[in-house]
């Protein structure tokens, strides 16, 4: 007997006998681990080819400085922003909400015949009146007070704060620009937002 016949001779009865030959007839002589095999391989490849081909979307925000009645100028920053542009009664209406997760200071505001970057003014002269508010504590949306408002005049006439919203970038996705806003609640507090810019993805509704 060769060598080389020696050695096959060897190696067969190997597999015969230990456990990895044990392993590999039971393996092979059923079919259905084939088909494991075949699924585990797919989703390790679909999950390699995911882990290269997703691509990071940039969060929005809204940044500046805010300031209410009875506390001093602070910086706020918004990472829960969104953005929405829908038809009502015919025209582009903007909705924009920003709130800082922290302390729920949110920021709202309404723009209604929405026509492409341009500035617009709170409350503005139209029939409906923009919409502009500074809410102090999302939470506590309950108490009137945590809301100052700018929005058209009242029955006697005194208008309730004012804002101008100038959008530099406008696209069916994203919207860019900065927001200056002075609002009042029902005490006759005022809250006051300036130097702010903005970033959001717009959302289909």
């Amino acid at each position: 007997m060769s060598d080389a016949t020696s050695s096959m001779h060897k190696i067969t009865r190997f597999v015969k006998t230990s456990w990895i030959g044990s392993f590999v007839k039971s393996y092979i002589e059923n079919p259905v681990n084939f088909l494991y095999t075949g699924l585990g391989l797919f989703v390790l490849i679909i999950s390699f080819e995911n882990s290269f081909s997703d691509t990071p979307t940039q969060k929005g925000y809204l940044i500046g400085t805010l300031e209410f009645g009875h506390e001093g100028k602070h910086v706020i920053q918004c990472d829960a922003v969104s953005a929405s542009v829908r038809l009502e009664a015919g025209q582009k209406v903007l909705s924009l909400t920003a709130t800082n997760e922290q302390s729920k200071e949110t920021i709202y505001v309404k723009i209604f015949q929405l026509r492409g970057p341009g500035t617009y003014f709170i409350p503005g002269d139209g029939d409906s009146g923009n919409i502009g508010n500074i809410i102090y504590n999302l939470n506590d949306f309950r108490n009137k007070n945590n809301f100052y408002e700018a929005r058209m005049p009242d029955s006697t006439g005194v208008q309730n704060g004012v804002g101008r919203l100038n959008i530099t970038y406008l696209s069916d996705t994203e919207i860019e620009g900065n927001l200056v806003l002075i609002g009042n609640n029902p005490k006759g507090q005022k809250a006051v937002l300036e130097s702010s810019k903005f970033k959001l993805s717009i959302v289909v509704p």
